[in-house]
């Protein structure tokens, strides 16, 4: 069934009304009406409505059911990447969706190779065809242009804050063996060039130790995969 995001607002009674660029991808889509559709309203709340008009410009739906969402994981993973060049972000952020992160912030480091362009509407877009294609709850908020400095305040503010490198002597599941069910877990990944001595000490001196993904050195786009990959099977199997 496909899946689609509208604001609360967009609610009322037992009518459900669907603008812009969500009816382009309908009319793409070729809904007609009397087809049902999972529709969340990103807060709470997934419906299954039927399309009963169908316009140029907007599409309206009957509401058949609703239920409280069930596709999100108990734990609330937020996911620190570097700014990275290409369209490596995007990739990152593509896959974090389908994963499950839920919240995804694209910092900038020393080593960064990247320069910061306005791309907030880009990611969001590309977070939000991940979280429809993979039959996501809600779509993850994208913080973008964060410095190291913000981007550690963040990873402190959670019961499981991971700063990786490829130089630690901490061990992951180390870690994960003495934080049984954290509500909360946020963890940072470096630039292609990796982290400066500066900046793991910078960590360590907020009371982020940091931690090992093991033997082999992971590319700055599939490590982040790794360690999402690796949280949510643990952390979302255990409740």
């Amino acid at each position: 069934m496909h899946k689609l995001f509208v604001p609360p607002e967009s609610i009322d009674g037992s009518l459900i009304t669907v603008t812009g660029a969500d009816v382009e991808h309908l009319h793409a889509l070729r809904i007609r009406e009397g087809e049902r559709l999972s529709i969340s309203d990103g807060k709470k709340t997934v419906y299954e409505a039927a399309l009963s008009q169908m316009h140029k410009d907007s599409a309206v739906f009957d509401i058949l059911d609703e239920k409280s969402f069930e596709n999100e994981p108990d734990i609330d993973i937020t996911v620190c990447i570097a700014l990275l060049k290409g369209g490596a972000c995007e990739d990152v952020i593509r896959q974090s969706v389908e994963l499950g992160a839920s919240h995804i912030v694209v910092f900038t480091s020393a080593n960064c190779i990247a320069k910061e362009r306005e791309k907030d509407g880009k990611y969001l877009k590309t977070a939000r065809q991940a979280a429809m294609q993979s039959g996501r709850d809600v779509v993850p908020d994208i913080l973008t242009g964060v410095s190291f400095e913000k981007m550690l305040n963040i990873l402190k503010k959670t019961d499981l804050p991971l700063f990786f490198h490829e130089k630690a002597q901490t061990p992951f599941f180390d870690v994960i063996e003495k934080n049984s069910l954290p509500r909360s877990a946020a963890f940072a990944v470096g630039p292609e060039g990796g982290f400066t001595d500066s900046e793991v000490k910078s960590a360590e001196n907020c009371g982020i130790p940091a931690v090992s993904m093991g033997k082999r050195i992971l590319r700055a786009v599939t490590a982040p995969l790794c360690a999402l990959s690796v949280l949510t099977a643990v952390y979302d199997r255990q409740r």
